[in-house]
């Protein structure tokens, strides 16, 4: 079984401290931050957190990291932290989402291949061909993902998660649209598809869940690793 998708912790409320700070403070570029150990003392939270914000906030270009010198703000900061506030939220959001989407998407399979006609996965199965031969083609696919997705939660036939999903759309669409400046996001997961379809026409829930998990498990690695 593969692992429960686990959430950043706290690095948003990690960069709000930070931008706080360097407000509260009148820091401007160049000058020095606590040390990391103040810095730890200060938030009350663990050094992975503060690492993993650390990283964040410096390839985003908030700050400079010197080994052995310390923390500097960096140019620009004032224009940039925003921004990056930004970010963060909707990376927390979208690892939010992942989280929905395992659970109902379970429940979303074990109906599809239960209730969903012939006609109905020779018609998902249209779909899957068309976003596999994008894919090794190297096109551009994500239209047609996403339609592969809601064909999917549509063969659920039940239209009380139909609507659920629909009522969340708004989130749930920012996997199909370049979210975090990704250039051509979630690559990994799409062979996983056409596995994914295999296991619906051998109508074997189990191996179709498992499928699924490791699919949004891959898209939760790319989300996990965008700075």
């Amino acid at each position: 079984m593969t692992d429960k998708i686990k959430r950043i912790p706290l690095q948003s409320e990690i960069i709000r401290y930070l931008q706080e700070y360097i407000e509260e403070n009148h820091l401007k570029a160049g000058d020095r931050l606590p040390s990391q150990e103040q810095l730890l003392r200060m938030m009350g939270v663990s050094r992975t957190s503060l690492r993993e914000a650390m990283k964040t906030l410096e390839a985003r270009g908030i700050i400079r990291v010197h080994n052995g010198k310390g923390v500097y703000v960096s140019e620009g900061e004032d224009s940039a932290m925003p921004t990056l506030l930004d970010f963060a939220r909707e990376k927390e959001k979208l690892l939010d989402m992942l989280e929905v989407r395992k659970v109902l998407e379970r429940e979303i399979l074990r109906m599809v291949i239960h209730r969903a006609t012939p006609e109905e996965i020779e018609e998902l199965g249209g779909i899957t061909a068309v976003l596999m031969e994008k894919f090794r083609r190297g096109e551009q696919q994500t239209a047609v993902d996403k339609k592969f997705h809601y064909t999917i939660y549509r063969l659920s036939h039940n239209q009380v998660m139909y609507q659920m999903i629909l009522s969340i759309s708004s989130i749930m669409d920012r996997f199909w649209e370049f979210p975090l400046d990704m250039e051509d996001p979630f690559l990994a997961s799409l062979p996983l598809h056409e596995k994914l379809y295999q296991a619906i026409c051998e109508k074997d829930v189990r191996k179709a869940q498992a499928i699924n998990e490791r699919l949004l498990d891959a898209i939760y690695q790319d989300i996990r690793n965008q700075r």
